[in-house]
């Protein structure tokens, strides 16, 4: 599913992708790209969720700018009440050639673990998201979100 979304007056290209939690409840993770990031979250072939202790999910990264990347960093958010909260960030390092694409893994163990919690203590949490925030090219600049 593609839509253009606006938060905080930034739009953003988004897509799902779904994981399950050890109890068995489908959690959809939306995935965000900010119009001006030089690395696109794109859609893959392979399944975005592997099953085991490391809870992770596997996203394909494009890199849309005509420079090398040295590494990347996702933000993941969930929505508590009406407001939104970043759950934790992750630097990944991938060397990536400009125009290329890549699939790379995640960890989404926090976030999977603030849902859980929440559904315990009955807090209403809703919406994770994964979203590039900023990309570190080999020439040693940097992109990072508005």
């Amino acid at each position: 599913m593609i839509a253009s979304l606006h938060r905080s007056r930034t739009p953003f290209l988004a897509l799902s992708i779904g994981c399950v939690l050890a109890s068995a409840q489908s959690v959809i993770f939306e995935l965000r790209t900010h119009p001006d990031s030089p690395v696109a979250l794109a859609t893959n072939n392979s399944p975005p969720w592997r099953a085991g202790a490391d809870r992770r999910i596997f996203v394909a990264i494009a890199n849309q700018s005509a420079k090398a990347i040295a590494a990347v960093t996702f933000e993941q958010t969930i929505s508590v009440g009406e407001k939104t909260r970043i759950v934790t960030l992750e630097r990944s390092s991938i060397v990536m050639p400009p125009r290329q694409k890549r699939i790379v893994s995640v960890s989404v163990a926090d976030i999977l673990e603030r849902m859980k919690s929440a559904a315990t203590t009955g807090e209403k949490v809703a919406d994770p998201a994964l979203s590039v925030v900023a990309v570190e090219f080999l020439d040693g600049t940097l992109w990072s979100a508005p």
